[in-house]
C-alpha cells in the first residue's frame, strides 16, 4: 500500500489541528468553567459583567475548538480513505456531526452570558429566576456536548480501526486509540443519563485525550509508517 505525499501532509496537518483543538478548548474552558466553580450565581454574574470581553473571547475559543473537530475528521479521511473508503466516509460523517452539534450547543453558553449580565437591568428578573434559567441553559449545553462526544468518540474509534488495519501507526498505539475512544463514548452516554455524576465521569475521558495527544505528536514527528507497504513487498 503506497503512501502518497498528500497522505503524509494531511497526517501532519491532522496532528497540528488536533493540538490546536486542545489549546482552543483549554483557553475557552479555563475561564468559562473555572469561573463558575464554587461561586454563587451573583459572584459569577459579577465576574462576567466585569470581564464580558474576556468571556466572549473564551466562547470564541470554544467555537474554534469545535471547528477543528470537523477539519480534523476531514484530513483523517484523506489519510485513511485508501484503506477503506466506506468506513472512512462514515467516520468523516460522524466527525462532522460532532462538529455541528458542538457548535449548536454553544448557543446555550452564549445565552448564559446574556443571563449573567441581566441583573444590571432592574426589574427584569429576580436573582433566583436568573439562577434557574442559567441552570437550564447549562443543562442544555451539557447535553449537546455529550451527544457531540458520542459522535466524536465513534468517529475516532473508526479512524483508529483504519490505522490498525493499515499499519500506518504502531499496532499498540492504534489499539489503545480504539480503547480510549470507547471510553469516551461510554463516558458521554453515562453522563447524559447521570448528569449529576459529570465531574467524576469526566475522569474516564483522560485516557482517550492522552492517547489522541500522543498520536498527534507521533504523526507530527514520525509521520505515517510504511509498514503495510513493506509487508506487501515481503
Amino acid at each position: 500500500m503506497t503512501i502518497t505525499a498528500q497522505q503524509r501532509t494531511c497526517a501532519r496537518l491532522a496532528a497540528i489541528v488536533f493540538l490546536a483543538h486542545v489549546v482552543f478548548e483549554g483557553a475557552g474552558d479555563s475561564v468559562t468553567i473555572i469561573a463558575r466553580t464554587g461561586e454563587t450565581f451573583a459572584e459569577t454574574a459579577r465576574f462576567v459583567a466585569q470581564h464580558i470581553v474576556l468571556w466572549r473571547f473564551c466562547l470564541l475559543n470554544i467555537a474554534l475548538s469545535w471547528t477543528t473537530i470537523g477539519i480534523h475528521a476531514f484530513v483523517l479521511y484523506v489519510v485513511l480513505e485508501p484503506v477503506n473508503k466506506r468506513l472512512a466516509q462514515f467516520a468523516l460523517i460522524l466527525g462532522l456531526g460532532a462538529w455541528f452539534v458542538g457548535e449548536a450547543s454553544l448557543m446555550f453558553r452564549v445565552a448564559q452570558a446574556r443571563l449573567y449580565t441581566a441583573p444590571q437591568t432592574e426589574g427584569l428578573f429576580t436573582i433566583e429566576q436568573l439562577r434557574v434559567l442559567v441552570a437550564m441553559t447549562q443543562r442544555g449545553a451539557g447535553a449537546g456536548v455529550m451527544v457531540s462526544w458520542m459522535l466524536m468518540g465513534t468517529s475516532a474509534a473508526l479512524f483508529f480501526l483504519l490505522f490498525l488495519r493499515s499499519r500506518y501507526l504502531p499496532r499498540a498505539l492504534a489499539g489503545w486509540g480504539i480503547f480510549g475512544s470507547a471510553l469516551l463514548i461510554a463516558l458521554a452516554a453515562l453522563t447524559f443519563v447521570f448528569p449529576e455524576r459529570t465531574n467524576e465521569l469526566k475522569l474516564f475521558g483522560l485516557p482517550g485525550l492522552l492517547i489522541e495527544i500522543v498520536t498527534a505528536v507521533w504523526l507530527l514527528t514520525k509521520g505515517l509508517q510504511p509498514r503495510a507497504m513493506e509487508e506487501a513487498k515481503a
